[in-house]
């Protein structure tokens, strides 16, 4: 999928295409979701893109990196945490 003017920063599961879009809307950068929009039991099984607009392109990369690693140090310092050895 190519629209001119736009350009695919995002492609994989829906659910997680329209929370990159709320994060990069959240730093005013104007974000689409295309794909299907089936559903099953709560689950999204399509792939979906992300788009935005090629002057924001990099700006919006470098948004979603960030999320992404401060995901993962969350996820790090929580991990030892969330398992006690003791149960």
């Amino acid at each position: 999928m190519s629209v001119k003017g736009w350009t695919v920063i995002f492609k994989g599961p829906r659910f997680q295409a329209e929370m990159l879009q709320a994060i990069l809307e959240a730093n005013d950068i104007r974000a689409e979701v295309f794909g299907d929009t089936a559903y099953g039991v709560g689950i999204n099984f399509t792939e979906a893109r992300l788009l935005v607009p090629d002057e924001q392109a990099g700006h919006a990369r470098r948004l979603i990196k960030e999320a992404e690693e401060a995901g993962a140090e969350a996820g790090d310092e929580g991990a030892e945490e969330a398992w006690p050895e003791d149960v």
